[in-house]
């Protein structure tokens, strides 16, 4: 999956602090620190940054933020008024809509995780976004599928397709977006439409469609064809933002920070490790935005001596599913075809300070 913005890039860009794929940490602060009031909270979280216990990160990533992938460079230059979305295939009542048709069906709007299949552990490609739009399953109906349906398959301004199964694509759940954190879709994020699979890679949430087109056949996609699972249902995932990898710290109370995400089913708890995945302990995970929204994890520690220490997390999902670490020769597992499984960890070094 090709990304349009690396992790090195983005630093440069936010400045200091941590970045996970336009999710930008603020600071790694004291575990003393205040709580912010109500009006800071409603502030913060308008611009989607909370303070969760010291751990000060924005749980909702800008649109210039947000990761890009893509399978090619081109970015689809698209004349809104002359844009229809066509809807056929296999079904009795062929019809196209326009954008102000597509508006004008409105009935949807969601906190999305999306994430990119071809992600590390602990890399970049992920973020979080309200999205708005209208249910796939309003627009299939309107043109009368026939029986014997297998796949919805979305076709894209610059050639690149995909697809998701027919039963998937009548839940509530998914949709098309035209706007994302308030705002009218960006280019490089599917302008004028897109589809929003939740729990699912974003390689089936295809940018920038113009047809749509319902098959009785298992039709396969782009990335499907060269190999890339065709289900891409996101594991149980967490990750740690703060501390990054080589910091220094103090040897005092830290709060160490990050996300969790696990697709299609939720969150249900988030552990951390300081001595090398010998002993767990639980951390606090702040309530999510949505049930298809990471979750802000916190946890307080307090190192007792000096020296190096390796942080991991790991996660369980609600229906009881603990956060995979498949390994070949005691070495991670990449993400082909189905996406990276493992723990994330850094390594850290405690030291007293100065005077201390």
């Amino acid at each position: 999956m090709r990304k349009g913005i690396t992790r090195r890039a983005f630093l440069k860009k936010a400045g200091t602090g941590a970045a996970l794929a336009g999710l930008t940490l603020i600071g790694g602060m004291s575990a003393r620190a205040e709580e912010p009031t109500e009006r800071e909270r409603h502030q913060l979280l308008m611009q989607g940054t909370v303070n969760f216990k010291g751990f000060k990160v924005k749980e909702i990533t800008p649109n210039d933020e947000f990761y890009i992938t893509s399978y090619s460079d081109r970015v689809p230059e698209i004349d809104p008024k002359a844009f229809r979305l066509r809807v056929g295939g296999k079904v009795e009542k062929p019809y196209e809509l326009s954008l102000t048709e597509i508006a004008l069906r409105r009935d949807k709007k969601e906190f999305v995780t999306l994430e990119c299949i071809g992600n590390p552990i602990g890399g970049d490609a992920i973020g979080n976004a309200l999205w708005e739009g209208v249910t796939l399953k309003k627009i299939l109906g309107s043109a009368v599928p026939e029986k014997g349906i297998v796949k919805v398959a979305f076709h894209a301004e610059d050639g690149y397709s995909d697809s998701i199964p027919y039963e998937l694509a009548l839940s509530e759940d998914v949709f098309l977006a035209y706007r994302m954190n308030g705002e009218p879709l960006p280019k490089q994020h599917g302008y004028p439409v897109r589809v929003i699979v939740p729990g699912i890679y974003g390689m089936k949430n295809v940018k920038w469609i113009s047809r749509i087109e319902l098959v009785d056949r298992d039709f396969k996609g782009y990335w499907e064809k060269r190999g890339w699972s065709d289900e891409a249902v996101i594991p149980v995932k967490s990750q740690i933002l703060m501390p990054m990898a080589g910091r220094e710290i103090p040897m005092e109370e830290y709060v160490v920070g990050g996300v969790a995400f696990a697709g299609r089913h939720g969150i249900s708890r988030v552990q951390v490790s300081t001595d090398g995945q010998r002993t767990w302990r639980d951390a606090e995970a702040k309530e999510p935005l949505s049930k298809w929204s990471w979750v802000v994890w916190r946890y307080g520690w307090s190192p007792l001596q000096e020296g190096k220490y390796t942080l991991t997390v790991r996660a369980f999902d609600k229906a009881g599913r603990i956060q995979e670490t498949p390994s070949l020769f005691g070495r991670v597992l990449g993400t082909f075809p189905d996406g990276a499984k493992g723990l994330h960890s850094v390594t850290v070094e405690v030291k007293r300070r100065r005077g201390a």
